[in-house]
């Protein structure tokens, strides 16, 4: 199945120089609007972006645009996946020749999930087990602190050891951020501190849907797409299992290609300086090659996040390497000062977790 098959022909268009405030009433239908200046494409406008902050409404689109990477009419579902998982864009502009023609949603490739034979798969295979939780007494400051460093929008919340509720980014926009008696932009930042400190549970959606391990996927996709949510959490009763999201589904169709391991950087790959991706290649072909046993025909998913602080001249970045093999899902996280030996810390800290496996 290409895009043109599957893209919205329908989308919302909005200039550079327009308003924000011209652009909210657009997001009440749509998560994503293309920018344009005349017949050029400019970029796009997202609903997270926009709505993770309290913004004066007169500020101008184009200081808060993304460029988006331009699907083709003929790309594969398999191309967009990838793409998707690679900008973390989750909505791509379609394109014949130079004209915008449509919008792919991340729905549409869940919808060719369910009619795959891969949506009679177990939900269990796909699942992030690794999941970070939060306490229904944690704050808002925590829970959002959390979504930066992990880059995730949902927690479950977990009281003694069982599943009460669950946060997401939306709901912190909703309820906290922009509730309907909106705060003058003043009155906002001089409120900020203030709003950090609520409660989790004051905030958070109770007794939420949690499917079995056993689930078939196109069950679990069919309820995120009817409840309108990027994610589901897994369990037995109420002990929770892990958690799958759109990244997960969309993983096992982009690494379908020749290779027997995808490998795809992500993240702020065009903001850290030092970022070298052939480079970065060669460090991850090598863990290939040491790991080959673990981690053929799977998936090694690179996100990267550059921080303020700076030493030696190098960025404080921070790495973040997923693998999803055939003998599960290993996640490590670390920090380095530089592209490089951010990489190479998180690698080590995956291969430890390797080397369990490999010993077996």
């Amino acid at each position: 199945m290409r895009a043109e098959e599957i893209m919205g022909e329908e989308f919302a268009v909005i200039g550079p120089d327009d308003t924000l405030s011209s652009a909210l009433s657009l997001f009440e239908n749509n998560d994503v609007i293309v920018v344009m200046e005349g017949n050029n494409y400019k970029g796009v406008l997202l609903r997270k972006e926009v709505l993770r902050a309290k913004i004066p409404p007169s500020a101008k689109v184009k200081n808060f645009l993304k460029y988006a990477p331009k699907l083709h009419k003929d790309d594969t579902v398999e191309k967009i996946a990838r793409l998707m998982l690679e900008s973390e864009m989750y909505h791509l502009p379609v394109f014949d020749g130079e004209k915008v023609v449509g919008v792919v949603g991340y729905e549409a490739i869940l919808r060719h999930v369910m009619e795959e034979d891969l949506g009679e798969e177990r939900v269990e295979k796909f699942l992030s087990r690794d999941v970070i939780t939060v306490s229904p007494n944690d704050n808002i400051g925590k829970v959002i602190k959390i979504f930066r460093e992990h880059s995730i929008s949902r927690l479950p919340v977990v009281d003694d050891g069982k599943v009460v509720g669950v946060i997401t980014l939306r709901d912190i926009i909703d309820k906290v951020i922009h509730p309907e008696e909106k705060p003058e932009y003043g009155e906002f930042i001089a409120e900020k501190k203030r709003y950090l400190k609520i409660s989790v549970k004051g905030v958070m959606t109770d007794e939420p849907l949690m499917m079995p391990p056993s689930s078939p996927l196109r069950e679990v996709i069919k309820e995120m797409l009817e409840r309108g949510i990027g994610g589901m959490l897994v369990g037995e009763g109420k002990k929770l299992v892990g958690i799958i999201t759109v990244k997960d589904i969309l993983e096992p169709l982009a690494s379908r290609k020749e290779e027997k391991t995808l490998i795809q950087f992500c993240g702020e790959t065009d903001e850290i300086e030092d970022f070298d991706r052939e480079e970065g290649m060669a460090h991850m072909r090598e863990l290939l090659r040491k790991y080959s046993s673990v981690l053929e025909d799977g998936f090694l998913y690179v996100y990267l996040k550059k921080y303020r602080e700076r030493k030696h001249g190098l960025p404080h970045v921070h790495c973040r390497i997923r693998a999803t093999t055939p003998h599960g899902i290993f996640i490590a996280s670390r920090d380095g000062w530089g592209f490089i030996q951010a990489l190479k810390n998180a690698v080590r800290a995956l291969e430890k977790q390797m080397e369990r496996v490999k010993g077996k």
